[in-house]
């Protein structure tokens, strides 16, 4: 178990009203000459999406959905989208262009299938969105564990402020963790990132990490929005 969530921190680290929605199938009536009984169609989960809050953006896709302020910007993840990204920010957010710089050099991007900044200018916010697999484990609450105890042996420094190993999230099996993380930015300065994560699993076996990354020293403010965001996702099985 240790040895997969590192592989898997290696990969994603380094960088009111609710509409009900109920899928299912109705059961097979064996026909009077049948000679095998009747079956029950598997019954999925209701999937609960969130009413998406007022001046906000939902991001819909055939397998998820997030909401995000209308402040933010959402960037394709394409060698070329990228690299229009970093020219476009190069003047304007140096400190965006030098965190897509990075995403773009490392090939980290291709873990993920939704990037997105805040352009507000309250700081260097982001949020992405990995698809992955729990690695032929169903069993969420014991992983989410081995990554809480494993995150600060494979992120120098890293330091978990709270987790939560078990939780329903819009009728999704979830767990959630903070941490920080120092890091020196350009400037030469020592600045900690917060990072809060949501790890959903689907009744397909499929898991989404849905990661909102911020200044710790704006925690009061970053906080309470990184968890709208990280709750607004839903995962659709196909």
């Amino acid at each position: 178990m240790e040895r997969i969530v590192k592989i898997f921190l290696c990969r994603i680290v380094l960088c009111g009203f609710v509409l009900v929605v109920a899928c299912g199938g109705e059961a097979q009536t064996a026909t009077p000459h049948a000679t095998t009984p009747a079956t029950l169609a598997p019954t999925r989960r209701p999937v609960i999406i969130p009413t998406t809050p007022a001046g906000w953006v939902p991001y819909s896709r055939a397998t998820y959905q997030i909401a995000l302020p209308d402040s933010w910007q959402e960037i394709k993840l394409t060698d070329a989208e990228l690299k229009s990204a970093i020219n476009s920010a190069q003047e304007s957010n140096p400190p965006l262009a030098e965190q897509l710089r990075v995403l773009l050099d490392s090939g980290q991007y291709k873990a993920f299938v939704f990037y997105a900044f805040d352009q507000s200018g309250a700081g260097l916010r982001n949020v992405s969105l990995a698809r992955t697999s729990l690695e032929g484990t169903n069993d969420l609450p014991a992983y989410a564990r081995a990554y809480v105890d494993t995150l600060p042996n494979v992120v120098r420094g890293a330091k978990v402020v709270e987790a939560q190993t078990s939780v329903k999230i819009n009728g999704i099996q979830a767990a959630s963790v903070v941490y920080d993380v120092p890091l020196v930015d350009r400037a030469g300065a020592l600045i900690t990132l917060r990072g809060v994560q949501f790890l959903y699993l689907l009744e397909s076996g499929d898991a989404y990490l849905v990661t909102v990354t911020g200044n710790a020293s704006d925690a009061e403010k970053f906080m309470p929005l990184a968890r709208q965001i990280g709750t607004s996702f839903v995962g659709v099985t196909p």
